[in-house]
């Protein structure tokens, strides 16, 4: 492997030139880029990890087919769901799925190759798994590195010819065409440090084994409080809570079981926190378990209500996933036969192989989770008298090809309450798309508009975060009445409002609603021509009704094919 290092850099600089040449490329049809990438991006993650383990021709049989199997699945979800009119949800979900199982199946391959000097660790047993996922991980993690140290000093050395008038170096390399193969030649060096020096992964992964073991107990005895205090305070209480629970109880159970993950990956020792330690800790296991049932229980109280989405599809197979690999590490750490590091690793290497799987068989055709919420909300609507349009306009928008088909299968059945598609996707629910606006009490005028509510909520989370600053009085709480509020006008007359963000300043900035990049941008700014203004009475104003809008005083100039315009 010695004589071929080179091979490392340079395809890390074939590979950037790629994802420059798809991402830049001006493409007639896009129909194929998502399913290029992926094969691109898994192509170097193989060559990178899974070249160098068994004999070469195997080693590159692997390093194609996986990538293959990657791309094929992502063409057959563009296929069968598409993106366009899917679930951001699912389409993250995909790529992040991709990632996973491509991942550990080179772990998988390395673990279960014949001896070498290397390859760490050098013998097929499932709980080598375990430390061998941190190596590579350690070994992304040096390619980051090895690309945040190349900027630095690359540019320091431009900024030296920059001094005496050679600019042309900087110029060149600041191209994307230059710039993302020398960061992917940068970022494969790192891989290929960390490979070679495979050694040294061995007291990295201990002092991190070391780090997590200090945090675990930390972080069991914060989740053990909190279970006690929402046995106190009722569990009514926390299932009422909104949908988005499930995301904080979950986080809870996995970043426990995660932190076990790097807590047994070092060390060949015969107890993980000392003997008396060691039988605290095997009634904490239980802990996790009862997190993901929580989980579960707040799933089941919105699908029962809503039926299936996307999100919650990936909530219920992250639940139960979960669920049943807590329930595994708690029956295998009450095993005294064997000691618990190797135990649970062995445990945590069987379940990295079943989350593989789980990953790839989610998104097999007509099993991944557009498909499986269409097939819900249709069976849904079917058993019901009335149909919401907003949940018709959800299916329309969000469930892809599935959607499309089960619409028309419900315009089947009732063909006058299933509007067309394009009427569909251009709905707003004049309930449910319209923002109630609970960030720092601010009042959203007027009660209709058409720009979703959700973008309304990015833009003062966003954009109008620092502005917020200037809405309350000194001393004055979020509860209390602020000095602010959000005026939606169409102030150029294109059927889309504006943005105007009124504050305690005495001048205003103007967001358009980009629809296509789903963004806010400034277009121009107001400002009032008095002395002292009374922010009370612009509320009340606002809040009756009282605005309108007025030519400018001056308009913009043409000459010849040349617009003048007024400073803004």
């Amino acid at each position: 492997m010695k004589k071929a290092h080179w091979l490392f850099p340079l395809s890390g600089a074939a590979y950037g030139f790629a994802f420059w040449y798809l991402i830049d490329y001006r493409w007639e049809n896009d129909y194929l880029l998502a399913s290029l990438m992926t094969f691109v991006a898994a192509l170097a993650y193989c060559g990178w990890f899974a070249i160098g383990v068994r004999r070469l021709r195997e080693d590159i049989a692997v390093t194609l087919v996986l990538p293959m199997l990657a791309a094929l699945q992502v063409l057959a979800f563009q296929h069968l769901v598409g993106f366009e009119h899917a679930d951001e949800t699912a389409i993250f979900g995909l790529l992040a799925c991709q990632a996973l199982w491509v991942g550990v199946a080179v772990g998988i391959w390395r673990i279960w190759g014949p001896l070498q000097t290397t390859v760490l660790p050098n013998y097929p047993d499932r709980a080598a798994l375990v430390p061998e996922i941190w190596s590579i991980k350690l070994a992304l993690v040096f390619g980051l590195v090895g690309v945040g140290v190349f900027w630095p000093i690359f540019y320091a050395l431009c900024s030296l010819f920059m001094l005496v008038g050679i600019d042309q170096i900087w110029d060149l390399v600041s191209e994307a065409y230059v710039a993302l193969p020398l960061s992917g030649a940068a970022f494969a060096t790192g891989i290929l440090i960390a490979r070679e020096k495979s050694g040294l992964m061995i007291p990295i992964r201990q002092v991190i084994g070391g780090m997590f073991r200090i945090l675990y107990p930390i972080q069991a005895s914060g989740l053990f409080l909190f279970l006690v205090a929402a046995a106190l305070g009722g569990w009514e209480v926390l299932l009422d809570q909104d949908f988005g629970v499930w995301w904080t109880v979950m986080a809870a159970a996995a970043g426990l079981s995660y932190l076990l993950f790097g807590a047994v990956q070092a060390g060949e020792g015969a107890t993980l926190f000392g003997r008396i330690g060691d039988r605290v800790f095997r009634f904490t296991l239980w802990m996790a378990p009862i997190f993901a049932l929580i989980a579960m229980a707040t799933i089941y109280i919105r699908v029962r209500e809503y039926g299936l989405t996307p999100s919650r599809v990936y909530a219920i197979w992250a639940a139960v996933f979960v669920l049943m690999a807590t329930i595994w590490l708690s029956v295998v750490a009450f095993d005294r036969r064997r000691p618990i590091p190797l135990s649970l690793r062995r445990a945590f290497g069987h379940i990295a192989i079943c989350g593989a799987l789980t990953a790839f068989i989610m998104h097999l055709p007509f099993l991944d989770p557009v498909s499986i919420s269409a097939r819900n909300q249709q069976s849904r609507l079917l058993s019901m008298a009335d149909w919401d349009k907003a949940d018709l306009a959800f299916i329309a928008r969000n469930l892809g090809m599935p959607g499309e088909k089960a619409l028309a299968e419900l315009g089947g059945a009732k063909p006058d309450m299933v509007p067309s598609l394009a009427e569909l996707r251009s709905y707003i629910d004049p309930d449910g798309d319209r923002v109630v606006v609970e960030i720092d009490n601010i009042p959203v005028y007027p009660s209709e508009y058409r720009v979703p509510g959700e973008a309304i909520t990015r833009l003062l989370e966003g954009q109008l975060e620092d502005d917020r600053q200037f809405c309350r009085k000194d001393g004055a709480s979020a509860e209390d009445t602020n000095q602010c509020a959000l005026l939606m006008i169409d102030l150029d007359r294109d059927g889309t409002e504006e943005a105007i963000f009124f504050t305690t300043r005495s001048y205003v900035d103007i967001y358009r609603y980009e629809a296509a990049d789903s963004d806010w941008r400034v277009v121009t700014n107001f400002y009032h021509d008095q002395d002292e203004i009374d922010h009370a009475a612009i509320l009340r104003d606002l809040a009756n009704g009282n605005f309108e809008i007025t030519p400018p005083r001056y308009f913009d100039l043409l000459v010849g094919g040349v617009r003048w315009s007024q400073y803004r």
